[in-house]
């Protein structure tokens, strides 16, 4: 089996139409979004129809809680509050009831899904250094052999024992091991913040054991373009060509 984790869409359509794409093109079997469906682009209801129509679970990011009132706005700075009060007036009736759904985790048999740190899913804590995975061995056996998170918008990951954890080149290959643990940040779909402005996501092979990060160009100018012409931060224009 083939399944594809894609997070931090973030209201961009036209990074997430690629990554769905080449999701059928590669066979995949099952979608799994990790949350941020929404929040800083100008698209929230497209990207919210087609996660609802494609994905075999969707978890509840920061963004999407705070659109919905499940979260306080005062955590974002001004720009992003704007954003979140935009896309709150956007949203059609559907989508805001189907947002207000969705679960903070989901377990599968060989992997758990998470938008932030496991160790406390409500909380919305980072993962994105050895000092924050190592917060997780208290916790070693609740976890499962792949631990996927969103949140960072980076692509960092941990091998871990219940001793000791070891951090990986960003992007790279992840292959089951006995006796040990992976803790993996699968990417931003439509806002990567690790200086590759390329949509990211990943693929986890039950055949090969493996997990591998996935890039793809996409209309970055007509996304950004949509951002401004609806008003919102021109930060969150910008980042897009720059990946930070």
């Amino acid at each position: 089996m083939k399944y594809a984790f894609i997070s931090d869409i973030h209201s961009n359509i036209e990074a997430l139409e690629v990554v769905i794409e080449a999701c059928d093109e590669a066979g995949i079997d099952r979608i799994f979004c990790l949350g941020d469906v929404i929040g800083y682009g100008a698209d929230p209801n497209p990207c919210c129809d087609l996660i609802r129509e494609r994905a075999s679970v969707t978890l509840m990011g920061n963004h999407d809680a705070a659109v919905i009132g499940v979260m306080d706005t005062d955590y974002y700075y001004e720009a992003a509050r704007e954003a979140l009060y935009w896309t709150r007036k956007q949203l059609t009736r559907e989508n805001h009831h189907w947002l207000f759904g969705l679960p903070y985790t989901h377990q599968e048999e060989e992997f758990g899904l998470y938008h932030s740190a496991p160790i406390k899913p409500s909380g919305f804590y980072y993962v994105v250094n050895e000092s924050d995975a190592m917060k997780h061995l208290p916790v070693f056996g609740r976890l499962k052999r792949f631990n996927f998170c969103g949140h960072s918008h980076l692509t960092t990951s941990f091998l871990m024992n219940e001793q000791v954890v070891e951090e990986l080149e960003p992007g790279s290959p992840a292959v089951g091991q006995d006796g040990h643990k992976w803790l993996i940040n699968v990417g931003s779909v439509g806002q990567p913040r690790d200086r590759d402005a390329r949509a990211c996501y990943g693929i986890l092979d039950t055949e090969t054991d493996t997990f591998k990060h996935c890039r793809l160009t996409y209309d970055i100018g007509r996304a950004a373009d949509k951002i401004l012409k609806a008003g919102l931060s021109e930060k969150f224009a910008k980042r897009l060509y720059s990946g930070m």
